[in-house]
């Protein structure tokens, strides 16, 4: 919209340059012609800053998006040269390992002059000659399957393996305690040869033959999720949860919620340019906000319960007394939809995102606007806020998902630079941060999830499930789980530590699904849709 306004208005100061200069030659007078000359010229300036500016950050946009595909593209390569040693140098080494201990099995038992030892070696040939054949079965299974496959396929055949081997060397050993009395020398033991031992995510700790190192890489396309922190338990109890009741006031979409603190109201907001706020507990509608002049968007509660704040396509953002619903402010300086919102722990801060491609602050109690956080960075789409309040993170159509430190102490901004993270090339449809603020996860246009440590920002894994856009996601406080919802009709309670799909909500209507809130103490799930209704979940 600025845009528009900066050239128009210098087109039409160079026409009045034109006329200027007409009329001072006519009139003998220099200044008609100066005053629009300058002007025009002072617009071209800005507008020759403006046209800068926005060049070098979708040039810093494209780079950093190649960045990201030959990241992948690299360690997709790696992998492809991992996969092709694998087939090759592990099993060929572990065969020939143990095939070469076979004269050395086969010596100490003719040394030790036993009658029985024509039926050891029997059997210890007839255990070597399965085993081999168990190798080469091994091997044209990894010819012909991909590499996860062929990973889990090798571990059972290792672990088979080193039960043979186990099995000889105690007959061995048995073999020498029967005739330590007949022999002073004791036969010495041997040692089974080494396994490469298989990791996440790095399949093997030993080092092959022509090998190519990889570097971890948490992000593995051939995995829908790495573990984060805490190790896999796929004994995870499922998770039931029923519709307990609908709310039907609305009359489209319902495109944002938000459930007080103390869990005792619902808010809602919706295309059909009104706020529902509800008593959560019976269902009961409250009160009707219908302030807005477009559809709703986004909204936010203050910590303490007493304040909404809500975003909408007409650029506004309006503060409301949620007990009440009385208006108390109209905040303007958007150019463009409000699309996210969110509130400072200590309830003094406002930060709204909008596709205007700014970030602005304000303050919660008088409307004052702050300043911006940042400006000419891209749509932003979705920003959420650490619980310290000191991390903000935000993302939007061309997939950066930039982190930045928020101050403001004192009422003064002191911006940081933006830290992009990596690991993302589809567009952000939503954020969301755990309560302890270590991890931030991503809903993406391509049905994901990616989860980052905002310690070390770097990525943690990807949780896929979903066949449509991830538009809502938010944290469990009580518990290690994270709720998505999607485009596709589906809300999937995902396990924080496993990845594991605890449970997966869905109902006969299969309407998209725009918004979720959980309750505090974590029992009772809200979510709505295109389909215009509130459904409220509970735990069984």
């Amino acid at each position: 919209m600025l845009k528009h306004r900066l050239l128009i208005a210098e087109y039409i100061f160079l026409f009045a340059a034109v006329v200027g200069w007409v009329v001072a030659i006519l009139l003998g007078h220099l200044i008609y012609a100066a005053v629009p000359v300058s002007v025009a010229l002072l617009l071209n300036l800005l507008n020759r800053l403006r046209l800068e500016q926005q060049m070098k950050r979708r040039l810093t946009a494209a780079m950093n998006q190649l960045e990201r595909q030959l990241i992948q593209e690299n360690y997709a390569l790696h992998e492809q040269r991992l996969e092709a040693a694998i087939a090759q140098e592990a099993p060929a080494k572990l065969f020939a390992s143990l095939k070469a201990q076979i004269p050395e099995y086969l010596a100490q038992l003719e040394s030790s002059e036993l009658q029985s030892s024509a039926l050891k070696i029997i059997q210890f040939n007839e255990r070597l000659t399965s085993l081999e054949e168990s190798l080469n079965s091994v091997v044209e299974y990894l010819n012909s399957t991909s590499l996860p496959s062929r990973v889990e396929r090798l571990e059972d055949a290792i672990a088979s393996a080193t039960d043979e081997i186990t099995w000889i060397e105690h007959q061995l050993a048995d073999t020498r305690h029967n005739r330590s009395n007949e022999h002073e020398e004791q036969l010495p033991t041997i040692q089974p040869p080494e396994f490469p031992t298989v990791t996440e995510p790095q399949l093997f700790t030993s080092e092959l033959t022509n090998s190519v190192p990889i570097e971890p890489h948490p992000l593995s396309p051939s995995s829908a999720f790495v573990p984060v922190e805490e190790p896999q338990d796929f004994s995870l109890p499922s998770q039931n949860w029923s519709v307990l009741q609908l709310l039907k006031e609305h009359s489209d979409w319902v495109s944002a919620l938000a459930i007080s603190p103390d869990g005792q109201t619902l808010v809602s907001g919706s295309f059909d340019k009104t706020i529902n706020v509800w008593h959560l507990p019976t269902g009961e509608l409250i009160h009707t906000l219908s302030q807005h002049s477009k559809g709703v968007l986004c909204l936010a509660i203050s910590p303490d319960g007493q304040t909404l704040a809500s975003g909408s396509f007409d650029e506004t953002i309006k503060l409301w007394r949620l007990d009440t619903g009385e208006l108390i402010n109209t905040l303007n300086g958007h150019t463009s939809s409000v699309r996210s919102l969110a509130i400072s722990e200590d309830g003094q801060t406002l930060i709204s995102g909008s596709l205007d491609e700014t970030i602005k602050l304000w303050r919660l109690d008088t409307g004052e606007f702050l300043g911006n956080l940042c400006q000419w960075t891209g749509q932003v789409s979705a920003i959420t806020l650490s619980p310290d309040g000191q991390t903000l993170a935000s993302g939007g159509g061309d997939g950066v998902i930039s982190l930045r430190l928020l101050d403001t102490a004192e009422g003064q901004i002191k911006p940081s630079p933006a830290i992009a993270l990596t690991g993302n090339v589809s567009s952000v449809c939503s954020l969301a941060m755990t309560p302890d603020g270590e991890i931030l996860a991503a809903g993406c246009t391509d049905g994901n999830v990616k989860l980052w440590d905002i310690g070390t920002l770097k990525p943690l894994g990807v949780l896929q499930g979903h066949a449509g856009p991830v538009m809502s996601l938010v944290f469990s406080s009580d518990t290690p789980t994270l709720i998505s919802g999607s485009a596709d009709g589906t809300i999937i309670i995902w396990h924080l530590g496993t990845g594991q799909q605890l449970g997966i909500l869905t109902d006969n209507s299969a309407a998209s699904v725009m918004a979720i809130a959980i309750s505090p103490d974590g029992r009772l799930i809200a979510s709505g849709g295109a389909d215009s209704t509130i459904k409220l979940w509970q735990r069984d």
